[in-house]
């Protein structure tokens, strides 16, 4: 193998590029790294095995090396030279000095780790490495920046930005990303069929009397164009890749027949656990179509699969997704399965929205519904339903007649269908903007419709005496009859509820504390849990937890949720003040239950 070369860009001429745009320019928004990450490597799989045969495979492996291994690491890629001169001029700015500490720490320290993401299955990084056309996979992968054509024109792949792939330089602390392909020989590859290439994100920086932007690339320098870096190509990029065997020990080495793209990152700062729920939330569509498989290995060799189907916080999303994806329709007290009208002779798409299962009204993706194009992948989560309601999720799966105005209409994170979107009305400027929107505006409305629907029949009445006032009284002041606790003793306190002010947006209470015959003369520990959930006029059973306020006699906000915990030490004399607020109550009815801990027995006032 010859002699490899580095290449960094010069900030000079016209329009000159610096990598603080790159790093920046994606938002991933509320995704975490790890989801970045599972959601990228998935996408460029997925895409580049459409027109491979056989499942797709992607592989997400942890390395390590230490020793003698990490200094022939060092020595590989020639990193102490290009490195440990500049650690100084990259901590020049606040902004940049953990990454100079991380670049110090990955040169001196005795062990390098990396994550591999692997797969198999697919065309790998073909066409020209220096040009940026339609299948010039690599260069628009490896070399390109910001191009927003990834997609080929195809509205089911799952990328059209380009910019998804700065996950894996910023998934490095130092920035650095190693790119090795195997793929069909043509033309355009000059008759190749391997390559390989380094890649360095690095700050802008002054060095020796020069301004550079930051791009590094290390592979071999080009006989006719001195000073740019080429790809590593077939032996020598096959002898480079089987360094990385030997420096990790361990069999990653990848033969001229599977064709796939394996890429390194140096020193990681991912979770192999949170990626492989990334993987289940955002791919289970693909998983258990069987049109995708992923692995996990660990730094033990220890192998993992995804668990989509244990998942009880995803396993009704799954369920749902299996009926969307039917043709049944079905209309039912808890579950809607039904197609959305067309739009402008379009169809919509289908959709299937049911009540909550309890490990999904807990979750954070309660009230959400999984939004899908057909790609494989669920774009995102999106809250469309309102937390005064009963809980429910939801799973829409667009038609083959809304692809190409979701795909054009998605956000470079691909986690939202924007209306507002600047490419949507440049490619469709007659009705792109109305349709997207139609999209949005209908899971959201009948989402809510149907939540809605799932509400007990309830009491108009917001007097004193309606059944608001009945229930919340009656649950602080004691149950009455054989539905009453059986106990021992006598409770020590009194318990007092007023109702001091109600609206359609908030309703208060006062809530009274008070010594009473039964308080021993000893002062004992008192803790008060109460909890309020919503209530069917006629069956008066509560089916839903709401958030609440609990605050003191001065407006102290002492607990917000659905579970507080007071606890105080009670003695006789005592007076404890509170008032309850619930928020958005509309017109519906609710059960106040208090659990009542003391030192010498409970009692539940309900």
């Amino acid at each position: 193998m010859s002699e490899g070369f580095w290449e960094l860009n010069l900030m000079e001429g016209k329009n000159p590029s610096h990598t603080g745009g790159f790093l920046t320019a994606y938002d991933q928004r509320e995704f975490s790294p790890e989801e970045v990450a599972a959601r990228e490597s998935g996408q460029n799989a997925m895409d580049a095995g459409k027109s491979v045969s056989g499942v797709t495979r992607l592989v997400f492996q942890k390395l390590k090396a230490s020793g003698q291994d990490k200094k022939n690491f060092l020595d590989l890629i020639k990193a102490n030279e290009l490195l440990e001169p500049r650690i100084g001029v990259f901590g020049l700015e606040e902004r940049n000095k953990w990454f100079a500490k991380s670049v110090e720490h990955f040169l001196s320290s005795d062990q390098i780790h990396a994550l591999l993401i692997r797969d198999y299955n697919t065309c790998g990084l073909g066409g020209r490495w220096d040009r940026y056309q339609k299948g010039d996979h690599f260069a628009k992968l490896v070399c390109a920046l910001n191009l927003d054509d990834k997609a080929d024109g195809n509205p089911s792949s799952g990328g059209s930005f380009g910019l998804g792939k700065t996950t894996y330089a910023k998934s490095s602390n130092i920035n650095t990303v190693i790119y090795h392909s195997v793929f069909v020989p043509t033309i355009d590859t000059d008759e190749t069929q391997r390559r390989l290439m380094v890649a360095g994100v690095f700050p802008k920086h002054e060095f020796n009397g020069k301004n550079f932007g930051g791009f590094a690339y290390f592979g071999k320098e080009n006989e006719k164009n001195p000073g740019i870096a080429e790809p590593l190509k077939d032996s020598e990029a096959l002898q480079f890749w089987s360094k990385m065997s030997e420096i990790f020990s361990v069999n990653i080495e990848r033969s001229a027949s599977e064709t796939g793209t394996d890429i390194l990152i140096i020193m990681d700062s991912l979770d192999l656990k949170k990626i492989k729920l990334a993987v289940e939330d955002y791919y289970f569509p693909a998983l258990i179509s069987n049109e995708l498989s992923v692995s996990f290995i660990d730094e033990n060799n220890d192998v993992d699969s995804p668990s989509v189907l244990a998942r009880e916080d995803l396993d009704q999303f799954v369920k749902l997704y299996k009926r969307a994806k039917g043709s049944e329709l079905i209309k039912e007290d808890t579950l809607r399965v039904d197609s959305f009208n067309r739009r402008e002779s379009l169809n919509i798409g289908r959709y299937a929205y049911q009540a909550s299962e309890p490990d999904e009204a807990s979750s954070k993706r309660n009230n959400c519904v999984a939004i899908m194009r057909g790609t494989g992948m669920v774009v995102n989560y999106v809250k469309v339903g309102g937390d005064q309601y009963e809980p429910a999720v939801g799973v829409f799966i667009a038609d083959s007649d809304m692809q190409p105005y979701l795909q054009i209409a998605e956000n470079a994170a691909h986690s939202e269908w924007s209306e507002h979107s600047h490419r949507l009305h440049q490619k469709f400027s007659e009705n792109g903007r109305s349709i997207v929107s139609h999209v949005n505006s209908v899971i959201k409305r009948r989402f809510i419709e149907f939540q809605k629907e799932l509400q007990p029949d309830i009491s108009h009445s917001r007097s004193e005496n309606g059944l608001f006032a009945r229930l919340l009284t009656s649950a602080l002041a004691g149950s009455k009859g054989d539905a009453s606790p059986k106990k021992s003793f006598n409770n020590p306190v009194s318990i007092e509820l007023r109702q001091k002010s109600r609206s359609d947006k908030l309703s208060v209470w006062t809530l009274k504390i008070r010594d009473c015959e039964y308080t021993p003369d000893a002062p004992f520990s008192l803790t008060l849990m109460p909890s309020i959930s919503l209530a069917g006029d006629a069956k008066k059973v509560a089916i839903k937890h709401m958030d609440f306020l609990v605050k003191d006699r001065d407006g102290v906000l002492l607990s917000e949720g659905t579970s507080p915990k007071l606890a105080y030490n009670f003695a006789k004399g005592m007076a404890l003040d509170f008032t309850v607020e619930i928020r958005n109550p509309g017109r519906n009815n609710y059960l106040v239950q208090c659990k009542c801990i003391a030192e010498n027995g409970e009692f539940n006032v309900n």
